[in-house]
C-alpha cells in the first residue's frame, strides 16, 4: 500500500472527528444557556466511550508484559477513570440540577478519580514518548526539533502557570472548595506534561511518515495539541468576537476532539498491529507492532 492510499484510507476517520467536533460546536452555539450542561454531558459520554473503546482495543492487541501494552493499558485506565468522573457529574446534573456540583458530596470522590486518571494518562504518555528509545528510533537533533521543543515548553508554561497561580490563591483564600482546587491542579499539571510531550510524539510521527504506525503518532500529537487549545480557552475566549462566556463554552467543546483523537489513535494502533499478536523477547516497538 502506497503512502497516498494509506492517507486516503485514514482520511474518513479524521473526517469523522471533524464532524463530531462540528456537531458539538453547533449544538452549543444553538442551545439556550440552561441546556449547555446537557449538551456537554451528551458529548462527554460519546467522546469518552470512544476514547475507552479505542485505547482498550489497542491494549488488548498486545501480550502481557509487552512495552506498548503498558502504554495503552495506562491510557485505557486514564480514559475509563475520566469516564467515571464524567458519570459522577452527569448523575448530579440529572438528579440535582439546581445545585452546583461544587456543593455535591460526590466532589471528594471525583477528586480522587480525576487525580488517578491524570496520573495514569501522564505515565502512559511518558512511556509513549520514550517508545522511540525502546525501539532504537532516535530522532536526530536539529534546529527545527529544538525549536519545536522550545515552542511546546513555552506553550505548556504559558497555559499552565497562570492557572496554577490562580488555583493556589483560591486554595489559600478559601474561595474554592479544596477538592475543586486539587482537581484543577492535577489536571493542569497533567495537561502541561501532555503539551510538553507533543514535541517528541510529533517528531516520531514525522520520522514514520508513509508507514501505518505514523497515523498512531499523528493522532496522539493532534490530541495533545487540542488539549493545548482547550486549556487556553479562558484567555482565548477573550480574543474571540462576541460574548466571552459563549466563546469559552465553544472552546470547551474541544474536549470532544481531544478524547476522540485518543480513541482513534488506539484503533490505528490496533490496525497497524494486525490480527496476530506477537511475542517479543524485548519490549521494542518493531517487535510489538510489526514493520511499518
Amino acid at each position: 500500500m502506497t503512502a497516498s492510499s494509506r492517507s486516503s484510507s485514514v482520511a474518513p476517520w479524521f473526517g469523522a472527528v471533524v464532524v463530531l467536533q462540528a456537531a458539538h460546536l453547533f449544538a452549543v452555539a444553538s442551545s439556550e444557556p440552561a441546556k449547555l450542561g446537557l449538551v456537554h454531558d451528551v458529548a462527554g459520554w460519546l467522546s469518552g466511550l470512544l476514547a475507552v473503546g479505542g485505547t482498550l482495543a489497542a491494549a488488548s492487541a498486545f501480550v502481557s508484559g509487552d512495552y506498548l501494552r503498558k502504554v495503552w493499558g495506562g491510557l485505557t485506565a486514564g480514559a475509563v477513570l475520566s469516564l467515571v468522573s464524567a458519570a459522577m457529574r452527569s448523575y448530579w446534573l440529572h438528579t440535582v440540577p439546581d445545585v452546583p456540583f461544587t456543593a455535591s458530596p460526590l466532589l471528594p470522590y471525583r477528586m480522587v478519580v480525576v487525580v488517578l486518571a491524570n496520573i495514569a494518562t501522564t505515565y502512559a504518555l511518558v512511556l509513549l514518548a520514550m517508545t522511540y528509545q525502546q525501539s532504537g528510533l532516535q530522532p536526530p537533533s536539529s534546529p527545527r526539533s529544538r525549536a519545536l521543543w522550545a515552542v511546546t515548553a513555552l506553550a505548556a508554561l504559558a497555559v499552565g502557570v497562570p492557572s496554577l497561580v490562580t488555583e493556589v490563591r483560591n486554595l489559600l483564600s478559601g474561595q474554592s472548595p479544596a477538592p475543586s482546587v486539587v482537581i484543577s491542579l492535577a489536571s493542569t499539571l497533567a495537561d502541561m506534561t501532555t503539551i510538553f510531550l507533543v514535541a517528541p510524539i510529533l517528531r516520531v510521527a514525522y520520522m514514520l511518515r508513509g508507514g501505518r504506525l505514523a497515523w498512531v503518532w499523528w493522532a496522539m500529537g493532534l490530541s495533545g495539541a487540542t488539549w493545548l487549545l482547550y486549556d487556553a480557552r479562558v484567555w482565548l475566549a477573550a480574543l474571540l468576537p462576541g460574548d466571552e462566556a459563549l466563546g469559552a463554552e465553544l472552546l470547551r467543546t474541544l474536549r470532544t476532539s481531544g478524547l476522540v483523537l485518543l480513541g482513534l489513535a488506539g484503533w490505528f494502533q490496533r490496525s497497524a498491529l494486525g490480527p496476530q499478536k506477537f511475542e517479543a523477547p524485548e519490549p521494542s516497538l518493531q517487535a510489538s507492532t510489526g514493520t511499518p
